[in-house]
């Protein structure tokens, strides 16, 4: 709808009462909205954010969690929010993630959502070292640790939800986003081996990644104006569900998210769904 707004926070129905949910980035953008989804749904969160200085946004959500529970009627239902830094470029973060899982949720989860990343645009003949090694451990290797030690360490409940957070990009690619692009795409074959896997150890686990398609989010707005700009002539024009076209919203994102780990997403796996509007079709030509 080219009106939409996202609605005001409430507790929604609690089809996610009792489970706990892993989300990466969880601190702002779409990491944040559907932690927030998932929360106001009766789920518990482990949050990650990328340093100390996060904290306290990460901070805020939690206390609007409460918050929105206690004007529902309800406060001794609010699910337990905690937050760990977790800077996805190191892989010794990946220690304090399953600390927090052990010391404050008994070392067992239903949901992982893989939504942090590491995002640098060089064009070719111009990365760093750096941005080479920091995205192919942020976007590949930081996930694949993790879940091989959530996996080793019988952390997943049967009937498990993994999501995680691919792009648009993969299938539109752009001068300058070559690194992304291809860790993208290796992670959304991480995920359809991940489908066929998962289950053999926890029966009724789904894996799927969701392609994420121009959306207004702290990141974007990190670039500049003009940048931007660029970016919504080429890209909002191709949005199908509004004439015109319109960004998406985090909320857009998260919802889709939250359909994929929720019990009506049972029967589907191994699959990229695309939350953009139809602006880039998976597997086909928009």
């Amino acid at each position: 709808m080219a009106d939409y707004q996202p609605p005001a926070l409430k507790v929604q129905q609690q089809d996610l009462k009792g489970k706990v949910a892993i989300v990466t980035g969880a601190s702002k953008g779409i990491g944040r909205a559907i932690a927030l989804d998932l929360s106001t749904r009766g789920c518990s969160i482990l949050g990650t954010y990328s340093s100390p200085q996060s904290a306290h946004i990460f901070d805020v959500l939690a206390h609007t969690i409460q918050d929105v529970y206690h004007a529902s009627g309800t406060p001794d239902a609010a699910p337990k929010l905690a937050g760990v830094v977790a800077d996805i470029t190191s892989l010794a973060s990946i220690g304090a993630v399953l600390q927090c899982i052990e010391r404050d949720f008994a070392n067992k989860i239903d949901i992982l959502v893989l939504n942090a990343s590491f995002n640098t645009r060089p064009k070719i003949g111009q990365a760093s070292e750096s941005d080479i090694e920091k995205s192919l451990v942020g976007n590949l290797q930081w996930p694949i640790v993790l879940l091989e030690n959530l996996v080793r360490h019988n952390v997943f409940n049967q009937n498990s939800r993994v999501v995680t957070i691919s792009s648009d990009r993969v299938r539109d690619p752009s001068p300058g986003s070559s690194l992304f692009n291809a860790t993208k795409a290796g992670l959304e074959a991480l995920s359809r081996s991940w489908a066929i896997e998962l289950p053999v150890t926890f029966p009724g686990t789904t894996v799927n990644a969701v392609s994420v398609g121009l959306t207004d989010t702290p990141g974007l707005r990190g670039f500049s104006a003009a940048a931007v700009e660029a970016l919504k002539a080429q890209r909002v024009p191709k949005v199908k569900v509004v004439e015109g076209g319109r960004m998406g919203y985090a909320e857009d994102v998260a919802d889709v998210v939250g359909w994929l780990v929720s019990e009506k997403a049972r029967w589907v796996t191994g699959s990229v769904v695309a939350a953009n509007g139809g602006a880039e079709w998976v597997g086909g030509s928009s």
